[in-house]
């Protein structure tokens, strides 16, 4: 039996512990931007986290560190109706994520007519014709918090 030497044994260790480091760090910050395309929806990522309008909704802030999660959103636009269900997550804090929630969507005209905070946070919001519902899930054990947005606006009473 051969046995290893003090030298590759180091070696070993030392990629053994960057594989571990980068494994633990995620894989979100190596995200380089770029476009992404979903059923006619087009996001540019923020570079530098600042927040960014989905395409089609001009008054739905989102925080710049919330990734959109294309595979877990859909949206559809109609002469007369437009809405999704759209997912993002991110490392964000609750309590923070929702003022940000609360405060972006008052300066966009909506109102505020209720919402349930408990474990996770449910907040509602309503414009004459439109809806919008915000559900709030903490992540657990440092893992990404997960935010669904469920919006409508009726396109036929003229917005």
């Amino acid at each position: 039996m051969k046995m290893i030497s003090k030298k590759h044994f180091k070696i070993f260790l030392s990629l053994l512990l960057a594989v571990l480091i980068l494994n633990t760090t995620g894989c979100a910050s190596f995200d380089l931007g770029g476009e992404q395309e979903d059923g006619g929806e087009t996001v540019t990522p923020s570079i530098h986290n600042e927040p960014y309008y989905p395409t089609s909704f001009k008054d739905l802030l989102i925080p710049g560190e919330l990734t959109w999660n294309h595979d877990k959103s859909m949206v559809i636009n109609t002469d007369a109706f437009s809405g999704g269900i759209l997912n993002f997550s991110g490392r964000v804090e609750l309590v923070s994520l929702t003022n940000f929630f609360i405060t972006s969507m008052v300066n966009d005209g909506w109102k505020m007519p209720g919402s349930v905070r408990a474990q996770n946070v449910l907040l509602s919001f309503f414009k004459p014709g439109q809806t919008c519902m915000i559900k709030i899930d903490e992540g657990e054990y440092g893992r990404k918090t997960n935010v669904n947005i469920y919006i409508s606006k009726d396109l036929s009473i003229g917005n």
